[in-house]
């Protein structure tokens, strides 16, 4: 009797062994590394840092930043306003360097146009020259004697939202500091320059 009581608590023991061992040892699926399991085996999504910008994208951030929510210009479009852009100030420096008006005005907006051939205008621009032997006598001179020099030596590398249609060419300097050389309109579906008024 005293064996049989031995074997019984042998296999009982043994049972007990294995059924603890299996429950212990119930293989859990593995979870994405971008989740976590807790506790109560609810999947949790962890949320990944973003990659890095590129030096385009915070380009775009930055000729995007003053726009408003109803203006929202994409990617694509920026690139496509930047080239478009660029090649007419590329242009205008090939006009400039050989003084053609006429070419010039091709790519003046008509507001721009008609507030620079006003008289009075060109008085008020006269006053304002640095150097005071220069004489205007219309937008001819204002061409010659204001807008190349202002923009003779300038290096416009990027472009800044006023609108989707108003945009501002830069030079981008140490620590942030731009300088604006040209502002563009696109009445219709033609950039052009438009020369700030007094």
């Amino acid at each position: 009797m005293m064996i049989m009581k031995r074997m019984f608590f042998t296999s009982l023991a043994l049972a007990l062994s294995a059924a603890v061992i299996s429950c212990g040892s119930v293989p859990k699926p593995e979870t994405p590394s971008n989740q976590v399991v807790s506790d109560d085996d609810l999947v949790v999504d962890v949320a990944q840092e973003p990659a890095p910008l590129t030096p385009e994208d915070e380009e775009y951030l930055r000729a995007i930043n003053n726009l408003s929510a109803d203006e929202a210009v994409s990617k694509d479009t920026f690139e496509d306003d930047k080239a478009k852009i660029l090649a007419i100030i590329a242009d205008m420096k090939k006009i400039m360097e050989k003084e053609d008006f006429n070419a010039w005005l091709t790519y003046i907006s008509p507001e721009s146009i008609k507030y620079y051939s006003n008289p009075v205008h060109i008085r008020e621009t006269q006053k304002k020259l640095p150097d005071k032997t220069k004489q205007l006598r219309g937008i001819e001179d204002y061409f010659k004697h204001v807008f190349i020099p202002a923009r003779k030596n300038s290096q416009v590398t990027e472009i800044r939202y006023v609108s989707a249609t108003d945009v501002k060419a830069v030079e981008v300097k140490d620590k942030g500091k731009i300088i604006t050389y040209y502002q563009f309109v696109k009445p219709k579906d033609k950039w052009l320059i438009h020369i700030p008024t007094l």
